[in-house]
């Protein structure tokens, strides 16, 4: 049985409205594993994991609303559903008292995405830990 994570890091966590920011977050299947710093959240991997480099970009949670809505009434939390929107910039920069929608670059819906692209294209960009061979790379080495 496999354990497939997503790891978030390289931006701006928010994990709630009044909640200090992390650089990165995790999840497997639907469920948030892990909030914190680059480091820590990397450790987490068992190899086989997609790990996704934000480049700045900030992840808020996203609640029940179907789009990134600031300021959010959600939280991120591990333990708690992975349903989150990475935005270009941090949402906190002007706080306007009323909700404001925000331009998502992806929104995530228990864990799968569901709407745009994470940063670098996709669901994940390459594993973290170890480098799995391929069949062929395989059979090669079994042949020599």
């Amino acid at each position: 049985m496999t354990h497939l994570y997503t790891l978030l890091v390289g931006g701006v966590v928010i994990p709630g409205r009044d909640e200090p920011p992390v650089s990165s977050i995790a999840w497997a299947a639907d469920t948030v594993i892990a909030l914190g710093s680059d480091a820590d959240v990397a450790a987490i991997s068992r190899g086989d994991s997609h790990l996704v480099d934000l480049g700045g970009a900030s992840v808020i949670p996203l609640g029940d609303a179907a789009a990134a809505v600031w300021p959010a009434h959600a939280r991120l939390e591990v333990g708690g559903r992975a349903d989150l929107a990475v935005l270009r910039t941090a949402p906190r920069g002007a706080d306007a008292p009323e909700e404001r929608r925000l331009p998502a670059l992806a929104l995530v819906r228990g864990g799968r995405v569901v709407a745009g692209r994470l940063p670098g294209g996709g669901t994940g960009q390459r594993s973290a830990g170890r480098r799995r061979p391929d069949p062929v790379e395989r059979r090669r080495g079994d042949l020599r």
